[in-house]
């Protein structure tokens, strides 16, 4: 086993009353090995813990070694790690023309910087990967551990093509490990990024016939619009994004496609159907919501919720002063709630850390909250998507207590789903678990 892969695992918490408990494991203990097996990722701990025996653990503790006995009892151990990946992450080996990680400005988390492209996330958080940095040993650990689904960056099929979007001449290699993933069982869906003018129309035909043909075991097909920031070290040229006029005619395309390829899709991307002037699109679009994990379907499944949520709590809350966070996208998303009849107004933000091109409210920055809510009259409460802070704050490291204390607006995180959102309405402003 390759030792930049492995270990340890570092323990952030144990549940109270767990195996791991009762053996003794403790927070910050650096887990080395399991019954004498070195440790890669939250696969392989599972993996060894799986079964109702007993389990040896030999832990690192306080500079010295330290070994508990651990009864899996064939359930969770109640251990919980600081990181999914143990080792050293698989990073990426392209150069892709688009990679939005070379357009970011600096001074952001430090985490934005890293181009991850490893299987590993992929089964255990949704990430898409490229599978161009793969070994024989990655595709048969993948099929034999059965890590399933697998989220994949396609982008386009056609050799020439491939090599100039992936800035590498050998990223022909992933379509042969595609074949192999699928072959083994592993359900995989697949995302295309779309750059109008170098994989769009003809060349998106072409994609699609091929997953048809060459890659009929592919669970879904998403298509979303290329990134574009007009404010990092690197750009793209704007003609590289999409318009009313091509999202439109893409959603055309695309549902020509989905004919053919039923309840795989393609998917379009909410943001292809918000740049079309477009409503959102009804649930039965989504045929249960296969590339959620690529935030199409986001829109609708949060309004679905939502009044869901309003027709069993009931009721219109006061809500007076209260106001919500979103992107120019987002109040789109929005619009369908009739959010005033709560008393309630969204607040739009528009993006100065990326440029206006970028819509996502993940990506809000603390700066643009601030400024939107100063110009924001009678607001005292700000009803926050949580997908815009990590680990407490926003992209560009601000805090919401600190963009609270500059604006004089009660910043308040709410998770990105219906039923939180009516919840923080209907039972008063409040931090949604």
């Amino acid at each position: 086993m390759n030792r930049e892969l492995v270990g340890p695992a570092v323990v952030r918490s144990v549940e109270a009353g767990s195996p791991a408990e009762r053996a003794g494991v403790q927070p910050g203990d650096r887990i080395q090995r399991i019954d004498g097996e070195y440790l890669r990722d939250m696969i392989d701990f599972q993996l060894l813990l799986l079964d109702d025996v007993a389990h040896s653990l030999e832990i690192e503790r306080s500079g010295a070694t330290v070994r508990v006995t651990v009864e899996a009892l064939g359930r969770p151990v109640g251990i919980e790690m600081e990181k999914a990946i143990f080792g050293d992450i698989m990073t990426c080996n392209n150069a892709c023309m688009f990679c939005f990680i070379d357009q970011l400005p600096g001074g952001l988390r430090e985490t934005m910087y890293i181009k991850d492209d490893d299987y590993r996330l992929s089964f255990l958080g949704g990430n898409f990967i490229t599978l161009t940095n793969l070994e024989s040993g990655d595709i048969r650990r993948i099929v034999e551990d059965r890590l399933s689904p697998l989220y994949v960056s396609l982008h386009a099929t056609e050799p020439g093509l491939r090599g100039r979007i992936f800035g590498n001449p050998g990223a022909d290699i992933a379509l042969d490990a595609l074949e192999a993933i699928l072959d083994g069982g592993t359900r995989v869906h697949v995302q295309i990024v779309l750059i109008r003018g170098i994989n769009d129309r003809e060349k998106l035909d072409v994609t699609l016939d091929d997953i048809m043909s060459r890659f009929p075991g592919v669970s879904s097909v998403g298509v979303v619009p290329v990134g574009i920031t007009t404010t990092g070290k690197t750009t793209l040229p704007m003609s590289f994004g999409h318009t009313r006029e091509s999202a439109s005619g893409l959603l055309e395309q695309l549902d020509h496609w989905r004919r053919i390829l039923g309840g795989r899709g393609p998917y379009a991307a909410d943001e292809f159907f918000y740049l079309a002037g477009e409503e959102v699109p009804a649930r039965e679009y989504y045929n249960g919501y296969p590339q959620l994990e690529n935030g199409i379907g986001l829109a609708r499944k949060l309004i679905d919720e939502f009044k869901e949520a309003e027709s069993r709590l009931g009721g219109t809350g006061k809500n007076g002063g209260t106001v919500v966070l979103s992107s120019p996208m987002g109040s789109w998303a929005l619009s369908p709630l009739q959010l005033d009849r709560y008393g309630v107004s969204t607040v739009v933000c528009r993006n100065t850390l990326f440029g206006e091109t970028v819509n996502v409210c993940g990506l809000l920055p603390g700066s643009d909250v601030a400024r939107a809510l100063g110009g924001a009259r009678g607001a005292k409460t700000a009803l926050l998507p949580d997908v815009a802070l990590e680990d407490g704050v926003f992209i560009d490291g601000a805090s919401p207590a600190g963009v609270s204390e500059f604006c004089g607006v009660d910043v308040v995180p709410v998770k990105v789903d219906g039923v939180c959102l009516a919840g923080a309405l209907m039972d008063g402003p409040g931090v949604q678990q």
